[in-house]
């Protein structure tokens, strides 16, 4: 059985442990919880079952001590990323870690060359390569029937309510604090586009900008706070959280996210959210805060075998949703991730509806299928291939911010690391 420590006990963290308990007791248990969230920790000593003892709330006392699981779960912030996997991996853990790798594009380098030295194990939570969906689609790919590729086209719906909730208000909303919107988001479908297509991408070029969540775009007689705000505004934290709430089941409610990000123990309910809206962060209008990552971004991508891509990631729309089209010479293959919806059209045939199961748990699936490949030893995201979507990543953000010129992905990333 291996064993399993959690550094961060957030939404991510707390997921990982609940999927560990309901399919997996026999292949893996928590052992550890680290987090400097007194909160946080009596929640998981709860959920977990475990003594004292095995609770941490500084990184440092849990690192120093001795070894004392087979792996590390890392589901802190992009940032902190670096300072945390590196003495792990040293102490002799494996890592499952949360994407980013890291915020900083030599950091991730240096994380990977000592993996590989250590002969460790690091396992990035691209947690989409899991999904019934992206693998079907490669199969199909993969098989021949839409003929030579020729483009793979992909577009990033993140929602209004989503921006507003992570990249305005919430931890990923500012660039030099965590990443730039095209990785923090879209990492995921840069990395799904390698994956599919089996070849690496050689230039990137995107333009993109801030639109709409600004001052200057503020409506007249606007509040700082959404509970001093008298408009009618569908970003309006005072409602929209409670509402969102209230539509949970009663029983999973203290699973409730993105509510669970607002209150300190991770277990919302409506006073607590009343109070974390008064007060919080994400009571803010989203015309007057600290944000200034993108809200709209193009990406148009060569890659090594000949295909062209474009990446659309947008804002501006009502759910959360990502479609991809792979157009072939013979045929092409359309689908809607969120819909589970698949289509196969083969040039002068009927169009064919391709049967997918249902999924269950978060990412469409992808959530559950990290962690049974984990529990059943397998990984589709070591770090040597999750790597070089980020390249993509900061290679697109560097064109997007001169003038969408494209970039050498592979030159670009041999000058950051040669920079000191």
């Amino acid at each position: 059985m291996k064993t399993v420590a959690i550094l961060g006990y957030g939404g991510r963290g707390r997921m990982y442990a609940l999927l560990l308990r309901l399919f997996h007791r026999k292949q893996a248990r928590v052992v550890a919880v680290i987090d400097n969230d007194v909160n946080k920790l009596q929640l998981a000593k709860k959920e977990n079952k475990l003594p004292d003892n095995c609770l941490y709330d500084s990184y440092n006392t849990f690192i120093e001590g001795d070894k004392i699981a087979d792996w590390l779960f890392v589901c802190t912030q992009d940032s902190d990323h670096y300072a945390h996997t590196l003495p792990a991996l040293r102490k002799g853990y494996d890592i499952l870690l949360e994407k980013p790798i890291s915020a900083d594009l030599k950091q991730c380098n240096e994380i990977a060359e000592t993996a590989t030295r250590l002969n460790r194990k690091v396992a990035v939570c691209h947690v989409l390569r899991y999904t019934y969906f992206y693998d079907k689609v490669k199969q199909i790919v993969d098989s021949g029937v839409l003929g030579d590729i020729v483009a793979i086209e992909m577009q990033e719906n993140v929602g209004y309510w989503h921006q507003a909730h992570s990249y305005v208000r919430g931890d990923w909303r500012n660039s030099a604090q965590s990443t730039p919107m095209i990785f923090a988001k879209c990492c995921h479908d840069l990395d799904l586009a390698t994956y599919i297509l089996s070849s690496p991408c050689n230039t990137i070029s995107s333009v993109g900008e801030l639109h709409h969540f600004k001052a200057e775009k503020a409506p007249e007689g606007s509040a700082d706070r959404c509970v001093d705000c008298k408009l009618d505004c569908p970003y309006n934290a005072a409602t929209w959280y409670i509402k969102r709430l209230k539509k949970w089941p009663l029983l999973l409610r203290k699973y409730a996210w993105p509510m669970s990000r607002l209150v300190p123990d991770s277990t919302p309910t409506v006073r607590k959210l009343k109070k974390a809206v008064a007060e919080g962060q994400f009571g803010r209008c989203v015309y007057k805060c600290d944000n200034d990552v993108v809200d709209y971004q193009t990406v148009t991508m060569q890659f090594a075998n000949g295909v062209q891509g474009t990446l659309t990631m947008t804002a501006f729309s009502h759910d959360c949703f990502r479609t991809i089209q792979v157009r072939g010479t013979r045929g092409m293959l359309t689908g809607n991730f969120e819909k589970n919806a698949l289509y196969l059209n083969i040039y002068g045939k009927k169009p064919q509806k391709i049967r997918l199961p249902k999924t269950l748990g978060g990412h469409g699936g992808g959530d559950t299928g990290l962690i049974r490949a984990f529990a059943e030893g397998y990984s589709k995201t070591d770090i040597n291939l999750s790597i070089h979507s980020h390249v993509m990543a900061y290679a697109a953000e560097a064109s997007r911010l001169n003038n969408g010129i494209p970039v050498d992905v592979n030159k670009y990333l041999d000058e950051v690391l040669s920079q000191h």
